[in-house]
């Protein structure tokens, strides 16, 4: 190897957004799932944000207990084309 495991293992890399764009697709999905908490009072807006993200919490936690893998079933599809054309490719 050429390059120390510092350079390219995740346990080394900062937690820091090195892009905005990602950041910022972050805010804006954040944002436009709050638009109707956003005219409520402060406490009723602070419940339905709860509310709504412990509900994802548990969709996502259900979905993700279906898995045979520890990837996704859209990760896994994506891998089975590229194996299947390399393989094919030679």
């Amino acid at each position: 190897m050429k390059k120390s495991p510092k350079m390219w293992t995740m346990a080394f890399l900062g937690t820091t957004c090195k892009s905005d764009i990602v950041y910022n697709n972050l805010c804006e999905a954040f944002n436009s799932s709050i638009v109707e908490a956003r005219f409520k009072s402060i406490i009723r807006m602070l419940e339905d944000i709860r509310t709504k993200m412990m509900t994802r919490i548990v969709q996502k936690r259900k979905l993700y207990n279906g898995w045979n893998q520890n990837y996704g079933p859209l990760v896994k599809a994506k891998f089975d084309t590229n194996k299947k054309d390399h393989v094919d490719g030679n």
